[in-house]
């Protein structure tokens, strides 16, 4: 029995001895974290300490560093420069003088040059004026098809032809009977249609008046055209041949333009006008003549034409009723209904012949209206070339 009591107490006191073993160590080891994260702690208090140490150190030490730039680099550089001023300007040095020899420029080729950029300028200026014609010839076309074919072969208008021609047929018979030398019943029918056609076209196509203004102002237009792009191209040979702006000017001036005024006064218009880009208003006494009587005297090819005859003898009446000076294109499309007439009787084969020759004719019209030496829109040009072309040629200066 006591051996069993001595046995529990031993037992129990190893029992105590293990838990407060064990209670020891882990008061060992908290001991031990709470210590290491005392160092770390101070170590980051250490670390920071440090850190403002230095910026502490280099903001007392900032105004000592630009003391020293200012006072090792700064001033040093400043100082070279004004020691490089003081010297140039104290010291005499001559100026190095370069000769510019300037050639003078071969006038004979000026004057070829010259003559080309005159040559450039009338086709430019002939190839706007086509432009501007074949714009207005497709717009009598349209017209054409739209305001004078419908009228032309509509069925009331074709019935009172018809019965037009039968009693002008007996009239002029009659007429003729008693005197042979009236025109025969056929001229007679003829020159009724012929007049009749070229009235309603002159009305509902040709409109004589308005296209009288506006080949009035296509002339106009086509000269200033022409004097712009000679411009250009005058200025253009100045910088080629690199010619002193006071030789340029004496050059131009001694080339002259003689214009007549509306009462017949002759002035002089030198080239330095018309290359300054002044000349239009200049040359409008010259222009201006020429352009009233653009279209007054177109002619057309109607030789071989059985009634050529008769479409210019309608032309007096027809001048009575319209009263414009637009007379020749009128006069002359009236032979081709008369073509028509001879060789064709149904709508349908009449209309696109009679439209293509409409056409053709109005083609030729616009020919004549830019080429006709006497009075077509390209005479203003030949104009002003033919007093320009004889002073270069003779070599202005």
């Amino acid at each position: 029995m006591g051996n069993a009591h001595l046995t529990l107490i031993v037992w129990g006191n190893i029992t105590v001895n293990e838990e407060q073993q064990q209670i020891i160590e882990k008061t060992d080891s908290e001991n031990e974290e709470q210590k290491l994260t005392a160092v770390k702690e101070g170590s980051y208090a250490q670390k920071t300490d440090r850190i403002r140490s230095w910026v502490q150190l280099i903001k007392s030490v900032t105004p000592i560093v630009w003391a020293i730039v200012i006072l090792v680099v700064l001033i040093p550089l400043l100082g070279q420069f004004f020691i490089s001023q003081a010297f140039s300007t104290a010291t005499d040095v001559p100026e190095k003088t370069e000769v510019v020899v300037v050639e003078k420029p071969d006038w004979s080729q000026v004057d070829r040059a010259m003559v080309e950029a005159l040559s450039e300028a009338r086709a430019s200026a002939e190839n706007y004026a086509s432009g501007e014609l074949d714009l207005w010839v497709e717009e009598l076309i349209d017209r054409v098809d739209d305001r004078f074919l419908d009228w032309y072969f509509g069925y009331f208008n074709q019935k009172q032809l018809e019965f037009k021609s039968f009693f002008v047929q007996l009239s002029a018979g009659a007429v003729r009977l008693l005197n042979p030398d009236n025109p025969t019943p056929e001229e007679k029918v003829a020159e009724v249609i012929t007049s009749d056609f070229q009235q309603e076209l002159a009305r509902r196509v040709l409109r004589p008046t308005i296209a009288q203004l506006r080949l009035e102002r296509l002339t106009q237009a086509t000269v200033k055209h022409y004097l712009d792009v000679l411009s250009a191209r005058i200025e253009q040979v100045q910088g080629s041949y690199k010619i002193p702006q006071a030789d340029w000017d004496r050059y131009l001036n001694e080339i002259a333009i003689t214009i007549n005024d509306t009462q017949g006064n002759a002035s002089n218009l030198s080239l330095k006008l018309l290359a300054a880009g002044g000349g239009y208003l200049a040359l409008k006494p010259l222009v201006i003549p020429i352009a009233a009587k653009i279209g007054s005297k177109v002619v057309a090819k109607l030789s071989g034409k059985a009634g050529a005859k008769i479409a210019s003898k309608t032309g007096a009446t027809l001048a009575g009723k319209i009263g414009s000076q637009l007379l020749d294109p009128i006069v002359g499309i009236g032979i081709i209904i008369w073509d028509v007439w001879d060789y064709y009787n149904t709508v349908k084969v009449e209309r696109p012949i009679l439209h293509d020759n409409i056409a053709d004719y109005l083609q030729e019209v616009k020919y004549s209206l830019l080429y006709n030496s006497e009075n077509g829109i390209m005479k203003a040009i030949g104009e002003i070339e033919k007093n320009i072309l004889p002073s270069i040629s003779a070599g202005a200066r």
